[in-house]
């Protein structure tokens, strides 16, 4: 029978990693030889704007096709087991094919909202879900997100390699130009490998987890080539690659409400502008935008760099769509939608008067201030303009976004917009996975 297996919150903010324990349960299950991969394990990265959240905020999904689901079951709670990190809330479920139908809407909340433990329970009840939690088990609803998310939309994959344990905590080895290197080598085929401006690398993790870096790109074998052209300085423990919802927005497609904007919800609010961007203190940019009539703070923070000056480029009257997270309000400040990405709609017309000139003596006339009022330099007389030029922007319409290095794991990059996948063949390469443990098996 087909059966979908979900796995969340096996980290902590001190270690561990939700992949990590994914790929453990994996190799034992094509150790031990007891199901059929039906899909890349799928990696769903949930609302980044929860607070709570340990890191990418992600969960695990497989799709498998078991005579004994239940052996399944069992195997994948060991590796839960085996590699708990410390302070785990740790969840793993199991849920038929018949009854995956039933997660949908709970998987689409879970990447824009918040989703609740009663909530979750109700539902892994109602479906008849094999349900084994850690601690409090709040990785239950992560788990159920992952395996109601069928990736049927638009997706992507990612290559990630993990490290051999004597090698957690330490400096990363590898070579900073390889990455170039295979970044322009395979060109739209893979994203987000290197922050431009700034040359800094973005495959790999800063912590103490096992993850050795990720490759981010649009199909599996791109992603193994990529592998091929990094040059590395330690051994690589074991690969494994996901189908994931990084680098589609997934969590911006939901409208935000300007009439009840809730705190750590994601999504997009259309709006005109009401006034010019203005920088605080920080280097934080704030612009109000006017949607259903109703002014909407927006933030775009300073590590964005020149993603702020695209802001200060706009007026009054210019309408713009802004995706990203409701901050929530405190004692001192309003709620702020935190900005991820730009789109100008349209821009509005910039008109300047064009000096006149005097009716008397035909000279050009000089302004007075804002009155709006001219005056000729020689004989006094006054008029206002009646003909007006327009003033050329060197704005477009069209999507902006901040570096790569400020993106999130969900921000769809520029490369992205307009190439969408719509849905999965259901075509898998042979080699998507490699273990070191497994290598003569």
């Amino acid at each position: 029978m087909i059966i979908h297996i979900g796995l969340d919150d096996t980290d902590s903010k001190t270690g561990g990693c939700t992949t990590y324990t994914a790929t453990e349960a994996v190799k034992q299950i094509i150790k031990d030889n007891l199901a059929r991969f039906l899909d890349y394990p799928k990696l769903i990265r949930l609302n980044p704007n929860i607070p709570w959240k340990t890191r990418g905020n992600g969960a695990v999904a497989l799709t498998l096709e078991a005579e004994k689901p239940e052996a399944v079951f069992q195997a994948v709670c060991r590796s839960v087991q085996a590699t708990l990190s410390s302070h785990i809330d740790a969840a793993v479920i199991l849920v038929s094919e018949e009854e995956v139908e039933h997660l949908k809407q709970f998987a689409e909340k879970a990447v824009h909202t918040i989703v609740s433990m009663s909530e979750a329970r109700s539902l892994c009840k109602k479906v008849g879900a094999y349900v084994k939690l850690w601690g409090k088990g709040s990785g239950l609803k992560g788990a159920l997100a992952a395996v109601g998310n069928r990736l049927d939309g638009d997706y992507t994959y990612e290559l990630l390699a993990y490290r051999r344990p004597n090698y957690w905590g330490k400096p990363r080895g590898i070579d900073p130009k390889s990455v170039y290197t295979m970044d322009k080598q395979l060109g739209k085929a893979v994203f987000n490998n290197y922050d431009p401006e700034t040359g800094r690398i973005l495959i790999t993790p800063h912590g103490p987890d096992p993850v050795f870096f990720g490759i981010r790109g649009e199909a599996p074998e791109a992603l193994i080539e990529a592998l091929s052209l990094l040059k590395l300085s330690e051994p690589i423990d074991r690969w494994v690659i996901f189908r994931t919802n990084q680098g589609t927005a997934q969590h911006l497609m939901n409208e935000l409400n300007p009439k009840s904007l809730k705190a750590y919800d994601s999504g997009y609010i259309r709006g005109i502008v009401a006034g010019r961007a203005v920088i605080e203190m920080g280097g934080h940019l704030f612009i109000t935008i006017e949607a259903q009539s109703i002014p909407i703070k927006c933030a775009v923070y300073e590590p964005t760099g020149p993603f702020r000056k695209i802001f200060q480029q706009l007026v009054e009257g210019d309408l713009i769509e802004v995706g990203g997270g409701v901050r929530r309000a405190t004692a001192k400040h309003p709620k702020v939608l935190n900005v991820e990405y730009l789109k100008i709609i349209q821009l509005k017309k910039v008109l300047v008067p064009k000096k006149p000139l005097c009716d008397l003596c035909k000279k050009p006339m000089k302004s007075k201030g804002r009155g709006g009022y001219y005056e000729c330099r020689k004989c006094g007389l006054k008029k206002r303009a009646t003909e007006f030029i327009e003033v050329p922007r060197s704005l477009k319409e069209g999507v902006y976004l901040p570096p790569p290095r400020a993106h999130r794991h969900l921000t769809k990059p520029l490369q992205r917009w307009g190439l969408e996948k719509q849905g999965w063949d259901g075509k898998m390469i042979s080699k998507w996975y490699w273990f070191s443990e497994l290598v003569d098996l």
